[in-house]
């Protein structure tokens, strides 16, 4: 049979395109939920008798250290008790390591109000939301959030309990008609176009610059050099018009998202398996970063094992709207294969084993990885599939150092933000975790946390888990 050609497709990477898509057609209502305030601490807080990794240099520890924190600041780690003030909060942490709070590189914060609270309780407190409301989706019912620059600020001010937030702005490409959804999108189809839109988006102040698969290559070349000038990171697909190994050759993008690029998720590898080592060493000497996302390529399945996400218990937290999305979208994938649409020819995870070759290559040529997941879209739940993700992470070859640092130190430069966050080092934000067993010895350890610190403030994580019980079960039921 002749595939069938729908020109208002976009083939390969549509994630969040197929999710508005299908929230467009179904119109779930997103259940909006306040979150708590941040908890004031006044006084210095020593952390005590702890084996620290402070991720500055490979599979370093400091043992029987203390980290000592006043406000949101971290102002000494070492073991020199006597720096204790006589009036800090003694935390004693025998037995205990601790390690920089996690940092998920690539999420979306759309239909689920809990994802905030799910991240902390996972011990994730750092998140870049890769694509933010436009003007006009700000009010948009789908969503369970609306002003993501104001979300991000009130972060910020300290009023609202939640990782802090970097966020990419709206989504550029070239679409029109149907299946052009101006609540996430704009419409940046030329060299003019896409230079005004740079402009506008360094003036409001969005983080990285978001970019699609039908971004037009007049738009692509203006949109890299105008983001340069004002320090704009270039981030997200690379486009259809646009080869990888341009981009390479240029380092014209900072961060590849999803193995664009590289691969065609709905069907084969773009260069053949013997040029994988080739292009991931022209990839780390071009420094661009990869976040892979191997998470949500597993969880675009059949429509019949949609349901297999239940065996995680963090589903519970996920409202019924944002569920129908999901089961929607998902089977629109598959229909799409079924219908022999030109580019669809088989779903992500039945050809996981392409992706992780080209995981593996990276690695193997240390080109630069940070961890993300595209949580909330398709069956990724918030927090618990970044602790997947790592442990992906280490069977493709990274050690439990490499994996921490994929989601601590090297995310934070990924980011650009290791001046702030990602290692524990006197000056850095005080965003920690404290954890039961030794990360550097099984990854799964960063799984059993006993206290979330955010914003310098301590929680454990059952007070976490009580927070989400509470608004889940006035909000979700």
């Amino acid at each position: 049979m002749t595939r069938r050609k729908y020109k208002n497709f976009v083939c390969g990477s549509v994630l969040v395109f197929m999710l508005l898509m299908t929230s467009c057609f179904s119109g779930p209502r997103a259940v909006r939920v306040e979150l708590p305030k941040i908890r004031q601490v006044h006084a210095t807080q020593a952390f005590v008798h702890a084996s620290v990794v402070p991720m500055t240099e490979p599979d370093t520890v400091i043992d029987d250290a203390i980290v000592i924190v006043e406000g949101q600041t971290i102002v000494y780690v070492g073991t020199d008790y006597g720096r204790i003030p006589l009036t800090a909060n003694i935390i004693d942490c025998s037995g205990k390591w601790i390690v920089p709070g996690l940092a998920d590189a690539h999420v979306h914060l759309l239909f689920n109000a809990l994802d905030p609270l799910l991240f902390l309780a996972n011990g994730v407190t750092s998140v870049r939301n890769m694509a933010s409301l436009t003007d006009s989706g700000c009010d948009d019912a789908r969503f369970a959030f609306s002003d993501h620059l104001e979300f991000r600020d009130s972060i910020r001010r300290g009023e609202v309990l939640s990782p802090w937030v970097y966020q990419a702005s709206p989504i550029h490409e070239a679409r029109t008609g149907k299946y052009f959804d101006r609540a996430l999108y704009v419409n940046t189809n030329s060299a003019q176009a896409g230079k005004e839109m740079v402009q506008e988006a360094y003036e409001k102040g969005f983080d990285y610059f978001k970019i699609y698969n039908k971004l037009p290559s007049s738009a692509f070349s203006i949109i890299v050099r105008e983001a340069e000038e004002l320090g704009l990171p270039v981030v997200g697909h690379v486009p259809h018009e646009v080869s990888l190994e341009s981009v390479l050759d240029s380092s014209s993008m900072h961060s590849i998202e999803h193995l664009t690029g590289y691969i065609n998720p709905f069907g084969k590898m773009k260069f053949s398996p013997s040029r994988l080592d080739e292009i991931a060493y022209r990839t780390a000497e071009a420094g661009i970063w990869n976040v892979p996302t191997l998470e949500v390529w597993k969880h675009i399945v059949a429509p019949e094992h949609i349901d297999a996400i239940d065996t995680d218990p963090w589903t519970r937290y996920i409202s019924t709207p944002n569920r129908k999305i999901w089961s929607g979208s998902i089977k629109s994938f598959s229909n799409l294969i079924k219908k022999q649409v030109e580019g669809y020819a088989m779903l992500p995870s039945d050809h996981m084993e392409d992706f992780e070759l080209i995981v593996e290559a990276l690695i193997e040529a240390k080109a630069p990885i940070a961890a993300g997941t595209d949580s909330g879209t398709l069956n990724v739940v918030a927090g618990t599939s970044l602790h997947r993700e790592l442990e992906a992470l280490v069977e493709l070859g990274m050690t439990p150092w490499e994996a921490l640092a994929a989601s601590t130190v090297h995310a934070a430069e990924c980011l650009r933000r290791a001046d702030e966050f990602g290692s524990i080092q006197a000056g850095l934000r005080a965003d920690l975790l404290v954890l039961s067993g030794n990360p550097l010895e099984d990854i799964t350890q960063l799984r059993d946390i006993n206290l979330v610190v955010v914003q310098g403030v301590p929680y454990a994580q059952s007070e976490l888990t009580d927070m989400l019980d509470q608004l889940a079960s006035a909000n979700y039921r």
